[in-house]
């Protein structure tokens, strides 16, 4: 069964728009009596009893997260310290990187309180009991976020997650380079890159991470391909090598006229550095980049269209994510950061998130504020969230992107497609099994 474009993400976002070294599993409602509290623990309690929540003595915490985040964590870390006397440290992790590392760190102590992942990663994470339950705050979490949302960070009934924003990916382009007639179709954007190439100048007409399978499955569900099915639930159906994947895949192929070089060298750095210097016209990139591709600092316009219909008619499905925030099972001090968390959530937060980074906040009634509602970039996010699909988040998900990320050069350098993706979901399902009997 085909997984269904799912209102997850088009919830999420529409909604947000206008739509727009001691580990603890249980959470302590009240300081130990044996200690006497200080005058700022006092002072803390005293706050955090209006959340109905009060943090550990002597509370500090770690946040883990990507250098893109730190004007804001740095932010609200402080207003947060401010108010309840909790020192915040923030450490630079990639949200990819998150997971494997505390599951070294976590045990050793030395792990974050605060982690901040994709949605998609929920399976693993709760599989090596890495996460603790969004408890003392679902019922806020379940009334502040479209359930689609609230869905995807949970797992067999239980919410672990506390959703901040959803991502997913479009063409972003340089105005001055690029006229709108030229993002029509793919036709279109073919004809304009065979035309503005340069590669010994290392001028490229359009560029994306053509050896990364996040973006690359777009044209895979475009033309009826998927993950699993039952909507992402069922590892047993995999349609990652149906007629429609093979299609997209083909037509990905295709796509080397366009961009005349080896999938290694289409790596996200180079590929932002190209277009940050006027050198890449039309660049597909995710929602993360919106507060960096401003004029202000790239000194050019930069406008933002939804990915075209492909040359058959149809339109790419791209892949979507939702980023949340999660308690450390290793964490000493858990109510502090759910309390932490519960801070950098709010509305106003949201806000100041999206002024200091460009992430545009999944909490309902975002619309509200002029800064979301009428950016050009925000809408045309909003325009290819509705043609989405949610990342799969059970276990045997991440048994999908070894073998389907090896695929793609393969692909790339002109294979048999058909060869190349049966092989492919043979060493997922390889992968599948050997899984299970871990």
């Amino acid at each position: 069964m085909k997984i269904k474009k799912t209102a997850l993400l088009s919830a999420a976002l529409i909604t947000a728009l206008s739509l727009s070294a001691c580990s603890s599993n249980k959470t302590n409602n009240q300081a130990p009596s044996a200690i006497t509290p200080t005058a700022d623990a006092a002072q803390t309690a005293g706050n955090a009893e209006e959340e109905g929540l009060i943090p550990e003595p002597g509370a500090k915490l770690i946040i883990w997260e990507g250098k893109d985040e730190k004007p804001f964590i740095d932010a609200i870390a402080q207003e947060f310290t401010a108010k309840y006397k909790i020192p915040v440290e923030f450490q630079e992790v990639p949200a990819t990187d998150q997971r494997k590392k505390l599951k070294t760190d976590g045990p050793a102590g030395l792990g974050a309180d605060v982690l901040v992942m994709p949605h998609n990663t929920l399976g693993d994470a709760v599989a090596s009991g890495i996460l603790l339950p969004n408890d003392i705050f679902a019922e806020d979490t379940k009334a502040n976020y479209p359930k689609e949302l609230v869905d995807a960070v949970s797992l067999d009934g239980v919410i672990y997650g506390y959703p901040r924003n959803v991502e997913t990916y479009l063409l972003y382009y340089n105005k001055e380079l690029v006229k709108e007639e030229d993002l029509a179709s793919w036709d279109s954007i073919i004809k304009f890159a065979k035309g503005y190439n340069d590669v010994g100048n290392n001028k490229f007409g359009f560029m994306w991470q053509v050896g990364d399978f996040y973006y690359n499955y777009s044209w895979i569900a475009g033309n009826g391909g998927y993950v699993f099915g039952a909507n992402g639930t069922d590892p047993t159906d995999i349609g990652l090598n149906n007629d429609g994947a093979v299609e997209g895949m083909k037509f990905y192929q295709s796509l080397r006229e366009a961009l005349p070089i080896k999938a290694a060298d289409a790596t996200a750095d180079v590929k932002t550095n190209l277009f940050q210097t006027g050198k890449l016209p039309i660049n597909m990139d995710g929602v993360s980049q919106l507060g960096n591709f401003t004029k202000e600092k790239l000194g050019f316009e930069v406008g933002a269209v939804p990915l075209p219909p492909m040359s058959n008619g149809k339109k790419p499905v791209s892949f979507a994510g939702v980023k949340a925030y999660y308690v450390s099972s290793f964490s000493k001090y858990p109510n502090a950061a759910k309390l932490f968390i519960q801070f950098a959530t709010t509305q106003e937060a949201a806000v100041k998130n999206f002024e200091l980074t460009g992430i545009i906040p999944a909490r309902n009634g975002m619309d509200s504020d002029p800064a979301i509602a009428n950016n050009e970039i925000v809408k045309a996010f909003t325009e290819q969230i509705k043609n989405s699909q949610p990342m799969p988040n059970i276990l045997p998900a991440t048994q999908i992107w070894g073998p389907s990320t090896a695929s793609l050069e393969l692909i790339w350098n002109g294979g048999n497609v058909k060869e190349i993706l049966d092989k492919s979901v043979a060493d997922i399902k390889s992968g599948i099994e050997q899984q299970s009997k871990k």
